[in-house]
């Protein structure tokens, strides 16, 4: 069973993605989740995908959700984490 993030953790997941900000993500993914730097290294585009689609799958930014999904179905993905 996976820990539960602490409240500062997500409160500076919450406001990167409020602000859409593709790069502090990428930087938060590899300090936070260590992450791969094959995962590190992607493109722009894969990060702002990661960006919308997060943004998507949270409750706590259902404002954001049309905006995203639309930028999303836009340049051919859906909201699904796992899919195109």
């Amino acid at each position: 069973m996976q820990a539960q993030p602490s409240p500062e953790y997500e409160a500076r997941l919450r406001e990167i993605l409020a602000r859409e900000d593709w790069r502090a993500l990428r930087e938060f993914a590899r300090a936070e989740n260590e992450v791969s730097d094959e995962v590190y290294a992607k493109d722009e585009h894969f990060w702002e995908v990661l960006v919308h689609k997060l943004i998507c799958n949270r409750l706590d930014m259902l404002v954001a959700h049309e905006r995203s999904r639309a930028w999303l179905q836009a340049h051919g993905y859906t909201s699904d984490i796992g899919g195109y």
